[in-house]
């Protein structure tokens, strides 16, 4: 499938392989189907009963990059930044939250979703990789790495991701008391959602750390497991864990509520969810690494957990770093 042919088409999604048990796949003319849908989007702020379901001719495909795509050079504007990490900490040593995932916003050039997609695969398709452009109007570009929860049968796994470290760090990431932290808060919360839909005492961390390598960074994840209770679906999942804990914080209400305080817009697509369901297993990434069309280009999303031990300058780091799915320059400014 040349990245080309699709740009002329009004709705589809192509899917990176994670979402087709190692091999991308292509769902095409889209069209909006609440009860049995081959594609599921839900946008940060969408309640999880607002999800949009797609069916669509879906078939597995070949991704053919034959777009050569130009590296934007980027600038960070973060002004008020450290304020609101500071009002985050003192939220945290008042014992009113634990961790808060505060985000900015990049605006990117109006490229073509193809270039765009492209310039994210070039140094290999992400596994959640995604162009998605929606019969609702959405159209995103996305280079997750992160799996929001996969249904096997009524297996279910959740891998929440936290902690990030340039490559070659893995012996600073792996031993930083903070990042550990970090994803041990979020696990905990991501457990304890998931026992809301899985049978009783089946729900376990078979992973509580393990190292990711990114062409960009490196990053940790844990391994969340359970079995579903009878008769829950892949919408009960999605009401249990919408949004991720790894882009909320914890608790899950009160780092929401920072979040609404302290973050200028909606995220909108940024941090929400697109799965893609099958006669068996549903996969649905957890949209980080993501770009949302505007009229005048694309808005990309970056952030991360702040904690009580957050510095504002290393937070803007770990931004920097992720901001390093685009292969582009970035610069900073207040």
């Amino acid at each position: 499938m040349k990245l080309s042919e699709l740009a002329t088409r009004e709705s589809f999604a192509l899917l990176g392989p994670g979402f087709g048990g190692g091999q991308p796949v292509l769902v095409r003319e889209l069209v909006p189907e609440a009860h049995a849908p081959h594609l599921l989007f839900a946008s940060f702020e969408a309640a999880s009963a607002d999800a949009l379901g797609f069916a669509g001719e879906a078939r597995p495909v070949e991704i053919e990059l034959d777009i050569t795509p130009q590296p934007p050079e980027l600038t960070l504007r973060t002004p008020g930044y450290a304020d609101a990490i500071t009002r985050i900490r003192e939220a945290i040593a008042a014992g009113d939250v634990y961790q808060v995932c505060y985000t900015v916003r990049v605006e990117l050039p109006p490229v073509s979703g193809a270039e765009l997609f492209a310039l994210m695969c070039q140094r290999g398709v992400p596994r959640f990789a995604a162009w998605a452009r929606l019969p609702s109007g959405h159209e995103l570009v996305s280079a997750s790495p992160e799996l929001f929860f996969e249904i096997d049968g009524r297996r279910i796994v959740s891998e929440p991701m936290k902690g990030t470290a340039r490559p070659g760090a893995a012996g600073v990431l792996s031993t930083s008391a903070k990042d550990e932290c970090e994803l041990a808060m979020i696990t905990d919360l991501v457990r304890n959602d998931l026992t809301r839909v899985c049978r009783p005492r089946s729900v376990r961390v078979a992973s509580p750390r393990r190292l990711v390598e990114l062409p960009y960074a490196l990053q940790t994840v844990s391994d969340v497991v359970g079995e579903l209770a009878p008769g829950v679906g892949v919408r009960d999942v999605l009401a249990a864990l919408h949004p991720g804990g790894s882009v909320t914080g914890a608790p899950k209400q009160a780092a929401l509520a920072m979040i609404r305080a302290l973050e200028p817009e909606p995220r909108g697509a940024y941090c929400g969810a697109l799965g893609y369901v099958q006669d068996e297993r549903t996969t649905v990434s957890l949209l980080i690494r993501t770009a949302s069309r505007h009229k005048r280009g694309w808005t990309y999303g970056a952030g991360g957990g702040i904690v009580y031990d957050s510095e504002a300058d290393r937070e803007l780091e770990e931004i920097v770093i992720k901001l390093g799915a685009l292969g582009c320059v970035t610069r900073c400014s207040s």
